[in-house]
């Protein structure tokens, strides 16, 4: 079996959680969600799996929405702190990824931090940041950042206001976080991030949403735009001016075989992204078995795919490696 590392996965730690909920009166989980924190188990579950390590990114992504700018610094410092803390502690078993929430000059302050002070793998941010996509002028600061300091940033969905009856069965977050995170990537693209930072690093949740899927319509797409740009003066008006047809950008981002262990799903996004891009992820602990279920069946769907030894080892480690190193 060749190495494997988990390159999503998701953590708290039990000081975190108490001063989120004792000093800052966060309400997002009911109860006290210790299979977070309980790193003896998770480091169990990794070596009943033959994982040997994994990327630890801040759970509970939604707890920054709508949040005063202050607070949320000062939220997203001390969990950096704890993510880096984890990581001292099980050196041999955790890769630590920072979270920024928001982009202003303090919270880039904080990214430099993380990056040169801390030594973190990379920076985890949001395919929204209060309903604001990420080709918005605010946010370019961060990738102009990550480009210079050849730091991944790993995207995580965030929920946005759909139909209110989306949330009745979670569909919001069923399909709509994939939905947000081909959002984000396609503004990322459209609005002329990737043209401008051509060699940004961008790891897509979830297999890369919807792009993988509807390679060939985004191909198509943006032909039918450029061939008549009369009956389309709106996409024209708006989208940038891009040297390389949409899909060669679209090609450039990283997915994570967080796909609940479907093979179909991670052939078709090995099929679409660039050689190298697809790098085992499983986002554990968020699964049946508190995760468990999802590293078992990513293992085997990754091991039932129609790619030769090679390639499926660098699916398993040597892809993530080349990443962060």
């Amino acid at each position: 079996m060749p190495e494997i590392v988990d390159g999503y996965t998701h953590i708290l730690t039990e000081h975190f959680f108490e001063k989120l909920t004792d000093e800052f009166g966060f309400q997002g989980l009911s109860g006290r969600p210790e299979f977070l924190w309980d790193v003896e188990q998770r480091k169990q579950d990794m070596a009943d799996y033959g994982v040997g390590k994994q990327i630890i990114t801040l759970a509970l992504p939604t707890m920054f929405q709508g949040m005063d700018h202050d607070l949320a610094l000062e939220i997203t410092r001390l969990a950096n702190d704890e993510i880096r803390r984890l990581a001292d502690e099980h050196p041999d078993s955790f890769i630590p990824v920072a979270t920024l929430p928001m982009v202003s000059e303090a919270f880039l302050a904080e990214f430099d931090r993380c990056v040169g002070d801390l030594d973190m793998a990379g920076v985890q941010i949001f395919s929204n940041v209060d309903g604001r996509p990420l080709d918005d002028d605010q946010f370019w600061p961060l990738f102009e950042e990550a480009e210079t300091t050849d730091t991944p940033l790993w995207i995580h969905p965030q929920l946005w206001e759909w139909y209110d009856w989306a949330a009745e069965y979670m569909e919001h977050r069923l399909f709509g976080w994939p939905f947000d995170t081909t959002l984000a990537l396609s503004r990322l693209v459209f609005g002329g991030v990737m043209e401008a930072y051509p060699d940004l690093k961008i790891v897509s949740h979830h297999g890369g949403g919807m792009v993988p899927f509807y390679g060939r319509r985004i191909e198509m797409f943006y032909q039918q735009r450029q061939a008549y740009p009369e009956n389309y003066p709106g996409f024209h008006e708006n989208a940038a001016s891009l040297s390389q047809p949409a899909e060669e950008y679209f090609k450039k981002f990283y997915a994570d075989t967080a796909v609940s262990g479907s093979t179909p799903a991670l052939e078709c996004a090995d099929s679409f992204f660039n050689d190298g891009n697809v790098v085992f992820g499983t986002d554990y602990p968020f699964s049946p078995e508190r995760g468990r279920r999802t590293v078992d069946v990513t293992i085997d769907a990754v091991e039932r795919m129609d790619v030769d030894a090679d390639t499926r080892a660098d699916i398993f480690a040597g892809n993530l490696y080349d990443l962060i190193e």
